[in-house]
């Protein structure tokens, strides 16, 4: 691996939530302490360069003969060096905001590239999907998150609730939206 990575990178164990083992690396050792805690999380790793931009998540809902909905975009606003475990569920000073100031048009693209992305994916129900946003206002996809926090703190849920859907309704279409797949 000498030699091919541009640091930073990050390390994703690649079907972990909540970002548990992820970390940033700096260097070979702490690319090297990386792969070993995300290996505890799963047999595939992902090592991904570091975007510098701002982090912006988008829900989507649908899929099979229903239409695909993009919510609007919420931004992560983490108090530490990244979004990590601690950062999402200890850190009180990290927030979610709805519907952030972006350049441009970027909240527009956001929310057609994620249900694009949906789709390419063949989605069904829900899903989240994570960008960032460049300072030149660039939009670049980063994940899809195919199983999305439903806490008091998740954003899939604030950012249905910022379009006027609270959580009830949301769970009531969720297990329409199942039925109908079995039906």
């Amino acid at each position: 691996m000498k030699g091919r990575f541009a640091y930073p990178v990050f390390i994703k164990p690649s079907n972990a939530g909540s970002s548990k083992g992820v970390s940033k690396a700096d260097n070979r050792e702490e690319l090297e302490a990386g792969l070993t805690e995300a290996a505890c999380h799963d047999r595939k790793i992902l090592v991904e360069e570091m975007i510098v931009g701002r982090e912006v998540e988008c829900a989507v809902f649908g899929g099979g003969s229903e239409e695909v909905k993009a919510s609007g975009v919420g931004e992560i606003l983490a108090a530490a060096d990244f979004y990590d475990f601690d950062a999402k569920y200890y850190n009180a000073e990290s927030k979610t905001v709805t519907d952030p100031e972006l350049p441009g048009d970027a909240a527009e693209k956001i929310r057609r590239a994620a249900a694009a992305i949906f789709k390419a994916v063949d989605g069904y129900g829900l899903s989240r999907v994570d960008f960032f946003v460049k300072e030149d206002g660039e939009v670049v996809f980063n994940e899809i998150n195919t199983m999305p926090g439903f806490t008091a703190i998740s954003m899939y849920p604030m950012l249905w609730e910022a379009r006027g859907i609270g959580k009830e309704q949301l769970v009531d279409m969720l297990l329409e939206h199942g039925l109908k797949r079995f039906a």
